[in-house]
């Protein structure tokens, strides 16, 4: 089975909620890397400093395309819940891993 790759930034403050979408969706293998920083087209400056306090988090999971669609179903109804904390969504093929 072909095997995706999800990427997710998102503003830190929604972290407990991805911890609970990868767990409902029993996603065992996931990295993490907190405090990026960065510009969105639309949503500005995230540079966790006192002029642009925000800050975001992200997320890279490869899995199957199922579990990876599962997810991105959910992180789009976070996305929709929390308008204002913004979120960025990148799903891309795995050509290899090693």
């Amino acid at each position: 089975m072909d095997k995706l790759m999800l990427i997710a930034f998102y503003n830190n403050i929604l972290e407990d909620e991805v911890n609970n979408l990868l767990k409902q969706h029993k996603i065992e293998g996931f990295s993490i890397i907190e405090n990026v920083k960065g510009k969105g087209k639309t949503s500005g400056y995230h540079l966790g400093d006192s002029v642009f306090p925000d800050i975001n988090n992200g997320l890279y999971v490869v899995d199957t395309e199922d579990k990876i669609n599962l997810l991105k179903e959910g992180l789009k109804g976070l996305k929709e819940k929390f308008p204002q904390e913004g979120m960025k969504i990148f799903i891309l093929p795995v050509i290899e891993s090693i």
